[in-house]
């Protein structure tokens, strides 16, 4: 019984370490599109982030409903020893600063979760956002 009970112990330890993903954050260079599956949530328009690995972002914004655009510039934060974050706008004190956990970050796909929020489909686009590389 005692040896069943260590394997549990070490198979249950082995899949919580698994389950960790290393955040390389070389990876987030780039333009990132703000995606999600059209079945579930559709999006008026579009957002890209392009992060040029040196703390700055512009972001461009396409309304369809108003057929307008507009570019932003701004600056972001990264903390992947304490609590694997992104902090868009960091120096700002007003709406536009705020945290998202870094929950994905691969060379195609990034997923961001605000701090203090927790999952769910309603929260898409606001608490919970998912892009993909554009390039």
């Amino acid at each position: 019984m005692r040896k069943i009970e260590t394997f549990l112990c070490a198979a249950l330890l082995v899949a919580g370490l698994c389950g960790c993903e290393k955040i390389d954050v070389n990876k987030l260079e780039g333009t990132w599109s703000e995606q999600y599956d059209p079945t579930v949530f559709a999006m008026d328009g579009s957002l890209e982030y392009t992060f040029d690995g040196n703390g700055h972002y512009q972001m461009h914004v396409y309304d369809a409903l108003s057929g307008e655009s507009h570019d932003y510039s701004g600056s972001y934060a990264i903390d992947l020893i304490n609590k694997g974050t992104i902090t868009i706008n960091p120096q700002m004190s007003d709406y536009s600063n705020v945290t998202y956990t870094l929950v994905k970050l691969t060379s195609k796909e990034m997923v961001w979760q605000k701090e203090g929020t927790t999952y769910s489909v309603g929260t898409w686009g606001s608490d919970y956002r998912h892009f993909v590389r554009v390039k």
